[in-house]
């Protein structure tokens, strides 16, 4: 019995199948190895995701997860600084997008072309930031980010590099003081009065933006948002180096405290964070 011919058109089809499930699989490659390459937003989880894998996965994987006493020291400032920077960044890029907000109301305001629902968003950005009187000047020095070596710089101080007990109990990275006897807070073992302690967190998350409203918006941090707000009308980088300088009040050490971030910056090369590009970061 002779064998049928397979006829030639679907020859043809199952060549065109095969050609465009090829011709897929090459497209789909090169997509994955720019994907995010073009966007801003996806530049900055980059490199934060880029950072993260300079930890050796081999390693971790062999010890015990939140213990840092089986680590170097190396690796916990790794873990440290890959665990906080994508968060910062997300906060920062919030904050700037609360920022450009307000440039657009405030161009509104000056013009007296102000709708009902911007005019809502304006008060709730003046409650947001403590901003008394409407004023529109100190509303933008307070929206406004903090440099990340800054911001992993005290938290290293505050928690030493995520190891205290109040970074472990509570996500408290930056220690923030909180007052009262029901106030969710860790007691600190050096300090007698019950009604003082560490505010505590659920999330790190929580953490760094309640840190990051601490400086945008308490009246011991007024110079350090005046010389912040120099800085952009300058239009010079906002360095965390160049900021520390104006947070003696944070801790009870004050020069001395200072002169600690300086070192933790230059001794871990944070400043190099500074210069992660953000949307609205020339304004």
């Amino acid at each position: 019995m002779r064998r049928k011919k397979i006829h030639t058109s679907y020859k043809y089809i199952l060549g065109f199948c095969a050609t465009f499930a090829v011709c897929n699989l090459f497209i789909e490659k090169i997509a994955v190895n720019n994907e995010g390459k073009n966007v801003p937003e996806m530049q900055n989880i980059n490199q934060a995701q880029s950072y993260n894998s300079t930890i050796k996965e081999e390693k971790i994987e062999k010890k015990v997860k939140n213990n840092f006493e089986n680590y170097s020291i190396k690796e916990k400032k790794q873990i440290f600084i890959s665990n906080l920077l994508p968060i910062i960044l997300s906060a920062n890029q919030d904050i700037l997008n609360k920022r450009e907000l307000f440039f657009k109301i405030e161009k509104k305001v000056k013009h007296n072309n102000l709708n009902v629902l911007e005019a809502a968003i304006l008060k709730k950005l003046f409650n947001e930031y403590n901003v008394k009187n409407d004023d529109l000047s100190e509303l933008k020095k307070r929206i406004d980010i903090v440099p990340i070596s800054l911001v992993i710089a005290q938290a290293a101080i505050e928690s030493g590099w995520g190891t205290s007990r109040f970074a472990l109990e509570g996500n408290a990275y930056f220690g923030q003081k909180i007052i009262g006897r029901k106030a969710n807070g860790i007691k600190p073992n050096d300090i007698d009065n019950p009604l003082i302690k560490v505010k505590k967190f659920e999330t790190l998350d929580d953490s760094v933006k309640s840190y990051l409203k601490n400086l945008n918006t308490h009246f011991a941090y007024k110079n350090f948002r005046k010389s912040r707000n120099e800085l952009r009308s300058f239009g010079k980088v906002l360095e965390g180096d160049i900021l520390a300088n104006q947070l003696i009040k944070y801790s009870e050490l004050g020069d001395e405290y200072v002169t600690n971030l300086h070192k933790i910056i230059k001794k871990n090369n944070l400043s190099k964070f500074d210069f992660i590009d953000y949307r609205t970061a020339s304004r």
